[in-house]
């Protein structure tokens, strides 16, 4: 919803005014506000609303406003299934969502300040990029415009269906809310002079799901030059296929069976549509005229809509072109924690440590993992099957097309934490890197000077990465250049450790396996 102030004071207008912050953007005039001495700008719709005839279509350019935008609150949360495990307050959602957040404390718009743009995860079903863990005016006082974005989850940024391509077939299939990052970031190139960014100096950054979008766009040709510096925090996207919308992917089945299963649930005998596989272009524009909380409604925790290989958006799986040399070969961060497998002992299932667990013989746990047995051997195989192995299968295949790459192994727990889990959860990196540990419920008061010290060495790390594309300063320890091969790798626990290899063994076993499967996926 758009909230416009009809009377803008001329003769008080000052992009940066502490007390009425302004500026002038491509569709019109915003008015931010300020939180902790940053200027803020929030809820700045980045494309037209993906409703009606628009939904399930490539984003489209947003239209001018007159008057002023306000600016000074989040805009709803994007639709979304309110799942077991969503980790914030849903309050308002909407399919009207594709907005993006800007902070700066830059003084002026000739500044030319480093442009980190944050892509939040939650399995491509959840998240928002409005939340108290992304937005950070710590990060923004360090010297770099921070951007958190929003984008189309679920069924409505990722589903595809014969009816749907064959309505719009000029169309890309599927991968809405990739399209919508791809928008947000055009958004940026256009826009973010005006708040004291360099368009010519832009970071991605993302964990989990939106670490996935960054590994994915990495290859996407459509990004190609929006972006310069690339950060993936526990990425699941480079080893493991992603689903064809007509055809198995190994263990996937075609990402058309989703979108037919939820079209059968949506019952629409009585409008005449009695086959859910119709490629019938009139199943399409009736799909479009069904309210959004009757589709949610339809949705079970076990449904799954992700990104799919179009053969157009995403060419080929993100893995196959990595070791082809094709990508976007810009400095990159990759890394993952020592405990990823709460993710999946929360997700449970075919998702779960225990069934990780089953995917390996007792002789190759007994020599990959000597000494572990029971949950902690499940919790290690499902960390470097799902996170760590892709993640240097990444790195390596950036290496050996010259890319500077700087890996990372996060292993340090926040102290109030300790006693309840065994490593660093799956997302606790996120506040450590944003500087708002303060935000997180299970911390409250108790973050420890400790804590404060690896938040603040992480916070510049990636914050000098995004400066020079390199992580590296004086004041810092040293983080080496990795080299291929698991190392080096820098851990970044009680104390920090360059390590010349880690897991190696364990790591390219996991690879290996990895790779033979892409071999199948794309006979």
């Amino acid at each position: 919803m758009l909230i416009i102030i009809l009377f803008i004071p001329a003769c008080t207008f000052n992009p940066y005014s502490m007390d009425y912050p302004n500026v002038k953007i491509d569709s019109g005039y915003l008015q931010g506000a300020v939180v902790d001495g940053v200027p803020v700008f929030k809820g700045i719709p980045y494309a037209a609303p993906p409703v009606g005839d628009l939904r399930w279509r490539p984003p489209q350019s947003v239209k001018s406003w007159r008057g002023s935008l306000d600016a000074t609150d989040y805009a709803p949360h994007c639709a979304q299934y309110e799942a077991d495990i969503l980790w914030f307050d849903l309050d308002e959602i909407s399919e009207d969502c594709l907005t993006l957040n800007v902070w700066t404390a830059g003084q002026n718009h000739r500044e030319k300040r480093p442009v980190m743009v944050w892509i939040h995860g939650g399995g491509y079903s959840n998240g928002s990029g409005n939340i108290a863990r992304l937005n950070s005016p710590v990060l923004a006082r360090q010297g770099v415009i921070l951007v958190t974005i929003n984008y189309r989850l679920g069924p409505f940024g990722f589903m595809t269906h014969p009816a749907l391509a064959a309505s719009n077939p000029d169309d890309p299939v599927g991968n809405y809310g990739l399209q919508d990052v791809v928008a947000s970031l055009k958004w940026v190139q256009k826009n973010i002079s005006t708040f004291g960014g360099d368009p010519e100096n832009v970071t991605i950054f993302g964990e989990s799901a939106g670490a996935g979008i960054v590994n994915t766009l990495l290859v996407a040709p459509a990004a190609e030059g929006l972006f310069h510096r690339a950060i993936s925090q526990s990425a699941s996207v480079g080893l493991a296929p992603e689903p064809y919308p007509d055809r198995r992917a190994g263990f996937l089945p075609p990402s058309n069976k989703a979108g037919e299963e939820l079209v059968k649930r949506l019952n629409l005998n009585k409008l005449g549509f009695t086959d859910s596989k119709s490629a019938d272009p009139e199943l399409a524009n009736a799909l479009r005229r069904i309210r959004s909380k009757d589709i949610l409604r339809a949705l079970t925790k076990t449904d799954r809509y992700t990104p799919v290989v179009d053969g157009e958006f995403l060419p080929d799986q993100v893995g196959v072109l990595m070791a082809a040399g094709e990508m976007h070969k810009v400095p990159y961060i990759t890394g993952g924690n020592n405990w990823e497998a709460s993710l999946g002992r929360e997700v449970g299932g075919g998702f779960s440590p225990e069934f990780a667990g089953k995917l390996l013989t007792a002789e190759d746990k007994e020599r990959l993992y000597p000494g572990l047995e029971g949950e902690a051997l499940d919790d290690q195989i499902f960390g470097d099957l799902i996170v760590l192995s892709g993640s240097h299968y990444v790195a390596d295949q950036m290496v050996a097309q010259g890319v500077p790459v700087y890996s990372y192994f996060l292993t340090y727990v926040a102290k109030a934490r300790r006693a309840a889990q065994p490593g660093v959860a799956h997302t606790d990196d996120i506040a450590f890197v944003m500087q708002t540990l303060d935000n997180e419920e299970d911390l409250e008061d108790e973050v420890t000077a400790a804590d404060r010290q690896i938040s603040v060495l992480m916070s510049t790390y990636w914050t000098q990465f995004a400066k020079m594309g390199n992580p590296n300063r004086e004041d810092l320890p040293e983080w080496p250049l990795y080299t291929g091969d698991n190392g080096p790798i820098l851990e970044i626990g009680d104390e920090i450790v360059v390590w010349d290899t880690l897991l190696e063994e364990r790591i390219n076993f996991h690879i290996e396996r990895g790779q033979n499967l892409l071999k199948r996926v794309t006979k």
